[in-house]
């Protein structure tokens, strides 16, 4: 139902009653009977009943009948209190005047003031034993009696209830049975009736409660407070379970549960069997999720501006429940700052925990233990999936569980609930019509919001803090949240840099720990710009030589191997970083190089011997036993040697061997043609697996390709992946355009990766790429040692140096595996290949230029190629190496 269909008593019932207090007090401003309103009637219910009444009569506010309504005198009271003159109080019916109205006159239906009404009651109750109508009280058969004949004979009612509770618990001294009933019941009369109920029922206070009244509960609460023993907590009679029981059933005090589902009736909007949780405007039945979308309980908030159900109220403001805040504390159980409920005591407890505490059952539907959402009419458990009601969807017409109601009505599932253009809300923030998230915003408003809170301290960000702030905030909203709530670490570590002084630097997290939630936070940071770029492999490595080079037990071999770190491993790492980042194999195999230096040096410790005289019979000694550390140790020795820290040593090494593998040319190209005509290939694969088999690249160097090096023309692609940049053919022209394009889209502001990792900031790992192209069957060696074998046959050594990238030297060794230097290589390299297709062919070569024929241009008239895998090892001569 629309809220424009109800009648406007039920729809606005505070502007009905302002209209018509403002049409009998004129002098009295519409906001004051707001406040007045809304302080004396709480519930909705009782203002759209006062509606009702003033906009049929408004006489019931200036005639001071003795018929009103109690709701109306409530009204005027509090109206006079405000210093209205007008509006008249009702008068009592029997006396005439205008006092509190406590009763009803029989008959007439006036009602009348507590003198008349105590004169009309001693006058219907005359004692049953001298017959005088001084009513006082009813003995136990429920008689009068006047104040000279008490109910058992005035006997003070304590001394029995002491007698029955110390026959119960004979250690409870009588003083302190006393103390309890005073505690529960302190007027006599009440405590005659809890004796007579004890009596009764012995049982009360050993099981039996709940068949007694509400007192001999909270009887058995105040003895138990005292230590008292053998009495017994009555359980529900119902459920079984140990809760208070508040409600009554049948005659039987029960819980809150139980008694509502006594209550249940079929609900007028959803016809589930539900107790009733409030009703329509013509008094029909509703259950608690259909009453929330009854238009009649709901108010304009004071936040958004919408018409919705009223969860709270803030400063007397109506806010619905998603501008609703709860305010924030720590939890009590899970130890998180949130939005907490009881906060006011000393247990708050947020959302999450409140719901893990909901009890646990075997669900009757799918026999498997969960929590407990419904139950059957029988009351046997069932789980939220078992026991939500599945209906035919609105609008798929699927038989799936509602999830929402639309405007119209509509019930519809989750997936069509979540593209309904009714789901989209103005954010109360920013104004941006979207799914909003909570409180009214959207999830970027709300992300912001969040993060803010997570970086203040006192409700403020310090200066230093505020980089962070903006380098999170540039992610979008809904992976912000993600990543503030998946895990709490992050969360203590964010309050632990607001908590800090100065800026946030790379040194500051460095000394932080968890070590994967800093080094994630970092690299978010460095996609925000709030810290430089920096490569993370050196700075790890750099922080691992320190604490390995530390283990070394001689301070003089410590020094040695220190200056063997500074000024051998780490110059060198550092002058290749200026061109590129460190890879995760050299930084593995500098550890491994320093590991074993680690070793021959407390070796020699052991062995009481120095760096400066150990001996070449000493090092062969070490040797014996692990031959392979050989040449891990190599480059210190030599290095030492150089220096003067030791004599000449020598360590004998393996005769280098090349034994790379080729593919043969016809599986080359189906790997090309695969590429290129399987749509179900990613663009990024099919990007890195072409410029491996066509242009020779290890992923190492694929990988770290940033936008920088792509030149895009309406027309060409240039690639530079050496000293000249490259012309890519098509398609591989385009899948390098629409890479360019992705890089150039993203709002980092670090290197703009052609190959983006999964974190921000970092660009993806040679053995993932590896591992996404071996299901295609791709071998990326394999594929560069043919690629470089055909290129070193048919162009010069310099022209490969220059255009791909590699070193003049390592150009030369592959021009003469490619060359006369092996013929049978040669040979290999010439053997004919389908013709590739269209779209990868060149024009005709041009005289003197490589460009215009490319690799990849067909031949004719040779022979078949040999079989798939052609190893050079068979025909290299194993003492000429050859270079990467």
């Amino acid at each position: 139902m629309d809220a424009s269909a109800l009648p406007r008593y039920a729809s606005d019932p505070e502007g009905v009653i302002a209209e018509a207090v403002v049409a009998v007090e004129l002098a009295m401003p519409a906001e004051l009977i707001g406040s007045v309103v809304r302080a004396t009637f709480p519930r909705g219910a009782q203002r759209r009943k006062l509606a009702e009444l003033l906009q049929r009569d408004l006489s019931w506010l200036t005639q001071g009948r003795s018929e009103s309504p109690a709701i109306v005198e409530r009204f005027v009271r509090a109206l006079r209190e405000q210093g209205a003159v007008h509006v008249q109080q009702p008068r009592c019916g029997a006396c005439g005047q205008a006092r509190l109205l406590v009763g009803v006159l029989p008959g007439s239906g006036s009602r009348i003031c507590n003198t008349c009404e105590g004169r009309r009651r001693h006058e219907a109750n005359p004692c049953a034993v001298c017959g005088r109508h001084e009513f006082r009280t009813r003995d136990r058969e429920g008689r009068p009696r006047c104040r000279a004949h008490p109910p058992d004979d005035g006997v003070d009612p304590m001394d029995g209830l002491c007698q029955v509770i110390q026959q119960i618990c004979p250690t409870l001294p009588e003083q302190t049975v006393a103390e309890a009933v005073r505690a529960v019941e302190p007027v006599t009369a009440r405590q005659r009736k809890l004796l007579w109920a004890l009596e009764d029922r012995p049982g009360l206070l050993t099981g039996q409660g709940a068949q007694g009244p509400v007192k001999a509960l909270h009887l058995i609460a105040a003895l138990r407070e005292r230590e008292a023993v053998n009495l017994v907590v009555p359980g529900c009679p119902y459920c079984g379970r140990n809760v208070p029981l508040p409600r009554t059933r049948n005659g039987l005090r029960c819980c809150a549960e139980c008694r509502s589902a006594a209550r249940a009736e079929p609900c007028a909007w959803c016809g589930r069997d539900r107790p009733v949780m409030g009703r329509t405007h013509d008094g029909l039945p509703l259950c608690q999720t259909c009453r929330q979308r009854n238009p009649v309980v709901h108010q304009i908030c004071a936040q958004c501006g919408e018409r919705r159900y009223i969860q709270a109220r803030e400063d007397d403001h109506p806010l619905c429940g998603r501008c609703h805040q709860y305010p924030t504390a720590a939890c009590s159980e899970c130890g998180e700052r949130r939005p907490c409920l009881h906060v006011s005591t000393d247990a708050p407890i947020c959302f999450s925990c409140t719901r893990k505490r909901r009890p646990r059952a075997i669900c009757v539907g799918c026999d498997r233990d969960n929590q407990i959402s419904y139950r059957t009419a029988d009351g046997e458990p069932l789980c939220s999936s078992c026991g939500a009601t599945h209906r035919p969807c609105a609008q798929c017409g699927r038989t799936l569980r509602i999830h929402a109601i639309a405007p119209n009505g509509d019930e519809l599932c989750p997936t069509c609930w979540r593209h309904h253009p009714a789901r989209k809300r103005p954010c109360s923030e920013c104004g941006t019509a979207t799914h909003l998230h909570h409180y009214g915003l959207c999830p970027d408003c709300a992300a912001r919001a969040r993060l803010r809170e997570v970086l203040s301290v006192e409700g403020r960000m310090r200066p230093g803090i505020e980089p962070v702030f903006k380098a999170l905030s540039r992610q979008p909203g809904t992976n912000l949240l993600y990543w503030l709530n998946r895990r709490p670490a992050r969360r203590s570590v964010l309050r632990a840099l607001a908590a800090g002084s100065g800026p946030v630097t790379h040194d500051t997290l460095d000394g932080m720990r968890p070590a994967k939630v800093i080094d994630n936070l970092r690299m978010h940071l460095v996609a925000g710009g709030a810290l430089p770029a920096r490569d993370e492999q050196l700075a790890a490595l750099e922080r691992w030589l320190a604490a390995r080079s530390a283990q070394v037990r001689d301070p003089e071999s410590h020094k040695v191997l220190q200056a063997y770190i500074a000024w051998h491993l780490l110059r060198r790492l550092r002058r290749f970083a200026h061109h590129r980042p460190v890879s995760q194999a050299q930084a593995h195999g500098v550890r491994a190089y320093v590991t074993q230096v680690v070793r021959l040096l407390n070796w020699l410790h052991t062995q009481d011997i120095a760096l400066s005289t150990c001996t070449q019979d000493l090092l062969d000694t070490w040797l014996d036993d692990y031959p392979a550390r050989g040449p891990r140790v190599h480059s210190f020795l030599a290095w030492t040697s150089r220096h003067g820290h030791t004599r000449q040593l020598t360590v004998e090494l393996p005769i280098p061997t090349f034994t790379g593998q080729l593919i043969a040319q016809d599986t080359r190209w189906q790997l090309v043609n695969r590429l290129i005509h399987d749509d179900e290939i990613p663009v990024p694969d099919k990007a890195a697996g072409l410029l491996a088999l066509l242009f020779a690249q290890d992923l190492s160097r694929i990988v770290v390709l940033t936008a920088k090096h792509v030149e895009v023309t309406p027309s060409t692609v240039l690639l530079r992946l050496g000293q000249v940049p490259a012309q890519m053919p098509p398609p591989l022209d385009g899948y390098i355009r629409t890479l360019h394009a992705q890089a150039t889209a993203t709002d980092t502001a670090g290197e703009r990766w052609l190959f983006p990792g999964r974190f921000p900031a970092q660009h993806l790992s040679r053995s993932q790429l590896v591992c996404r192209l071996h299901p295609l069957g791709l071998r990326p060696r394999m594929a560069r040692n043919t690629a470089l074998v055909e290129l070193a046959s048919e162009l010069p050594a310099l022209v490969v140096s220059r255009l791909l990238g590699v070193h003049q030297n390592t150009a030369d060794s592959w021009n003469r595996i490619g060359g006369q230097d092996n013929a049978y290589a040669a040979e290999v390299a010439s053997r004919p290949y389908p013709t590739p297709p269209t779209c990868l062919s060149s024009p005709p070569r041009r005289a003197g230029s490589w460009k215009g024929r490319g690799c990849c241009a067909p031949r004719s008239g040779r022979p078949r190629p040999p079989p798939d895998l052609i190893k050079l090892s068979d025909f290299r001569d194993h003492r000429d190496p050859v270079g990467p």
